[in-house]
């Protein structure tokens, strides 16, 4: 193989190599859909696309406690993870989603007294299935403080108090 069609197809390959390994990576760290629900949200709230993936930190283990965010007013959060087209991979359209078929889900915490607002989570499963939404506050393990991108998303949107 001569110097030029070799360089050329090592070039090839990492090029493609590089856009698939890129794409890979964002998908499989922004969730497809993030539900707000609950009082005082009139209806549930679905965030889909780049104002999903705002909230792509959903993956981290945290030391923030739902202890540690004391008596703070939250929104309940369903979070799901399959392909755009079938969000709970039942079948069901992004408008019919309901919070019991989330993949995860979590909570909230709105700012408050010049403390951030903070989403924490429950931790992914190994099944890609609905999973119970917990009432013990030590499920939610995951998670962390809101990017200033995401608490304009959420404002924006009606779910934090602007």
């Amino acid at each position: 193989m001569p110097k030029v069609t070799r360089a050329l197809a090592v070039s090839i390959a990492v090029a493609f190599t590089v856009v698939v390994a890129a794409g890979t990576t964002l998908y499989a760290q922004s969730p497809t859909v993030v539900m707000f629900y609950g009082d005082p949200l009139k209806e549930p709230i679905s965030l889909t696309e780049a104002d999903a993936a705002a909230f792509g930190n959903l993956l981290t283990p945290t030391t923030i406690t739902a202890v540690d965010m004391g008596n703070r007013p939250y929104r309940s959060v369903a979070i799901f993870w399959a392909s755009r087209s079938n969000p709970a991979n039942n079948g069901t359209p992004v408008a019919k989603l309901r919070p019991e078929m989330a993949w995860q889900h979590g909570r909230l915490y709105l700012p408050a007294a010049g403390k951030p607002a903070v989403l924490l989570t429950t931790p992914m499963t190994k099944a890609a299935q609905a999973v119970p939404i917990p009432s013990n506050d030590a499920k939610f393990v995951w998670g962390g403080q809101v990017s200033d991108a995401a608490l304009a998303i959420l404002k924006q949107r009606g779910i934090v108090p602007r």
